[in-house]
């Protein structure tokens, strides 16, 4: 008679008697991981607040809302302790359950069972599954329960909590079928455990080699923010601790000070149909599985070959980088070879469990070999056309200048200006002009039918492409694609998320001169500003500079950007005026009584010495301060980043830095002057030029570098 137990029946509830080690292990871990760390919050937040009700009153809110932030996280999706003990509980939990396949005495009691080997699979998934979701669902409530019995209820949002309990699931659930596929592929725990981790990890390697050896051998290739995140996402392991909830988050391309909430609802459905087909995958391995594979390195015989190819070039491929990255190019060949060998004898040892399989396949080796190097050599030698790659001028629907996707241009003129833009830095690649002369690098990103492409061009840094740079910054349509005064949306009678704005003067320096809070007036002022702005015609430098804030629920202050005000903003200098209090505040000689000036000179050996010159004579002073600006007050670090903003500086500050000191009270503070384009105090800088640095110097040098030679 077959035993109740042992029947189709009673084998699950059997499977979770004898097994009761996975109730406690899930039990333990998400103690430690939810229930712990939400109680220790909670009564350190309440010893806090009795503390501070009699010594510090007013901080009693903000703390308490700060604990009830910390609970509401811990409780929701960004819990990186829970994520932690379901990826421990998918791993023990799908070996555990299938660890029997490696035992020849378990394999062949659990074969002989009178039960087919699509219900032995079912029970033993559905074991360890309940194992983790039981103990998690169990402490989840009870956590819950703490928290509103301690008076915390306002940390619980059930929105993000149900957006966590489905993407916590759904993770696990994809992380237990690998392993339970692993498991099942393997004859071995140690193997499988090697191979597990090589599932999980190596799609990303792959992802981040590909960039590696693009970025090394083809001039215009770039990587975007976004392809980072897509990379991420090829590890669920990597990707579950980036989640929250429904959401992932990422930086902002307008403000890197904000993390946008963006849906990850589409990557978890993509995650759960995985899991789904990895279940499948795992489900008809084991019913094929022959039981004498039991203790062998691979249970099937035909992913031998396909995993040590796959290893051996991706590892091939690594060690090649590295060694390039540490010793040059030479190295990079040296590295391919010795990766491929190392792991080629690696994978066979593990096969064979022989040290002496190292000397078998060589066949295979040398073939893995060749394919490596003829890609290789493909790519360096540009077989597929990278570098020269052009899209044809009819398909282009739109383009950007500087890369960001925000940034789409859909006017002919633009799209002209940057192809042309395009057909000259494909030509510097293709002829290898960068190796000589001056050149600016851009990122140029093309919209095409159903797809978008970006490159990356050194372009020469002459007349012709600041012409064809500046046409498309001065355009309508850049400036209301990529200002920040133009992101801000004035249409609102009371604005949702409230705004500020910091305004600063040349004379405040660092320092801001004035702050307006009310609505109202910053959206008079920016929609004077707009206006004003797209009808500039002289290429005046900013007297003004606007920093826009934008504060979110909790009054933290996000930055949005900068919005310039020049002298021919007449209307928006009015309100300004009017509003804030504020007028320009050029320097002058009544807070400036010394200036620097930094001449550079590039000796024959390629270094850049600086040598400075002390100006204390009023009359000089006053001519070199007569049409600078504040260059720090104005946030204007470079001629490309000034043009971005609409501004054309004049070049010659690259190799002469102009310096003031300005007085502020009792402190002193040291700027750099910039100045437009045409207005350079040539007069003054010439009188003070010393021996030997003379105007034909044309060395270019790096903000970094200029401010360690006024420090």
């Amino acid at each position: 008679m077959t035993s109740k137990s042992f029947s189709s029946k009673g084998l699950l509830g059997d499977s979770l008697r004898r097994n009761l080690w996975g109730f406690v292990l899930g039990g333990v871990g998400f103690f430690f991981s939810l229930l712990l760390p939400v109680l220790m919050t909670m009564q350190r937040a309440l010893e806090t607040r009795a503390n501070q009700l009699d010594r510090f009153p007013e901080l009693v809110d903000q703390n308490w809302q700060s604990a009830l932030s910390v609970v509401s996280s811990l409780l929701g999706g960004s819990n990186p302790f829970v994520k932690t003990a379901f990826v421990v509980m998918a791993i023990v939990c799908g070996i555990a359950m299938f660890a029997y396949l490696h035992t020849r005495q378990k394999v062949d009691f659990y074969h002989s069972l009178p039960i087919s080997r699509t219900q032995l699979f079912v029970n033993n998934y559905l074991t360890g599954v309940i194992f983790a979701v039981s103990t998690y669902v169990v402490m989840l409530v009870i956590t819950l329960i703490c928290t509103f019995a301690m008076g915390f209820g306002a940390a619980v949002h059930w929105s993000e909590i149900g957006g966590a309990v489905l993407c916590h699931l759904i993770l696990f659930l994809l992380l237990y079928a690998l392993t339970v596929l692993t498991t099942v592929v393997c004859g071995n725990t140690v193997i499988t455990l090697l191979l597990l981790a090589w599932v999980m990890l190596s799609p990303l390697l792959v992802r981040m080699l590909y960039s590696g050896l693009c970025n090394k051998f083809y001039e215009s290739f770039t990587m975007e923010s976004a392809n980072v995140q897509a990379t991420l996402q090829l590890s669920p392991l990597v990707q579950f601790f980036l989640l929250d909830g429904l959401y992932y988050g990422r930086m902002s391309s307008v403000n890197v000070n904000y993390i946008e909430r963006t849906s990850a609802l589409g990557l978890l459905l993509v995650y759960l149909v995985a899991a789904v087909a990895v279940t499948a995958l795992g489900w008809y391995l084991f019913r094929i599985r022959k039981s004498e594979r039991t203790g062998v390195a691979l249970a099937f015989t035909p992913a031998k070959l396909l995993i040590k190819v796959y290893m051996c070039l991706i590892m091939g491929a690594a060690f090649g980088l590295a060694f390039g990255m540490i010793a040059g190019d030479f190295w990079f060949w040296v590295g391919l070879v010795l990766g491929t060998v190392l792991f080629h004898w690696i994978v066979e040892m593990i096969y064979a469990f022989d040290f002496h399989a190292i000397f078998a396949k060589p066949v295979h080796l040398v073939a893995i070999l060749v394919v490596l190097f003829a890609a290789m050599l493909c790519m360096k030698f540009d077989v597929t056309g990278y570098d020269s790659w052009l899209p044809d001028r009819d398909s282009i629907q739109a383009v950007s200048i500087n890369g960001s996707a925000e940034e789409k241009l859909t006017s002919p003129d633009n799209i002209d200006a940057v192809y042309q833009l395009a057909e000259m830095g494909t030509k510097v690649n293709r002829d290898a002009l960068y190796e000589e002369g001056n050149y600016r690098g851009l990122t140029l990103r093309f919209w095409l039918s159903g797809r978008t492409a970006m490159r990356f061009f050194l372009l020469p840094d002459d007349e012709e492409v600041n012409t064809l740079c500046n046409q498309i910054y001065s355009s309508e349509e850049y400036k209301r694609a990529t200002w920040p005064l133009f992101q801000v949306d004035l249409e609102q009678q009371n604005a949702k998320n409230q705004y500020s704005l910091d305004i600063y003067t040349s004379e405040s320096g660092y320092g801001v001169a004035s702050t307006l809070n009310d609505w109202d007036g910053i959206r008079q002022i920016l929609a004077a500003l707009q206006k004003e702005s797209l009808a500039r015609t002289e290429n005046g430098l900013p007297v003004l500079r606007l920093e826009i804030f934008r504060l979110d629920t909790d009054g933290a202050k996000m930055r949005e950007g900068d919005a310039y005000v020049t002298a021919e903003d007449k209307e928006t200098l009015a309100l300004i005026e009017k509003l804030a209090g504020i007028k320009p505040m050029p320097l002058s000689t009544d807070n400036v009584k010394q200036i620097e000036l930094q001449y550079s000179m590039q000796e024959a050996n390629g270094d850049t010495v600086w040598q400075s010159v002390e100006v204390t004579d009023p009359v000089d002073i006053a001519a070199l301060l007569k049409n600078g600006i504040n260059r720090d007050a104005m946030n204007l670090y470079g001629t490309n980043e000034a043009a971005i903003s609409g501004f054309l500086l004049d070049e010659r500050m690259d190799s002469v830095h102009i310096v003031a000191c300005v007085k502020h009270g009792d402190t002193e503070n040291w700027y750099w002057l910039i100045y437009a384009e045409g207005d350079w105090p040539e007069k003054v800088v010439e009188k003070y030029r010393p021996d030997g640095f003379d105007t034909t110097n044309d060395n270019v040098t790096s903000s970094s570098t200029a401010t360690e030679a006024a420090g």
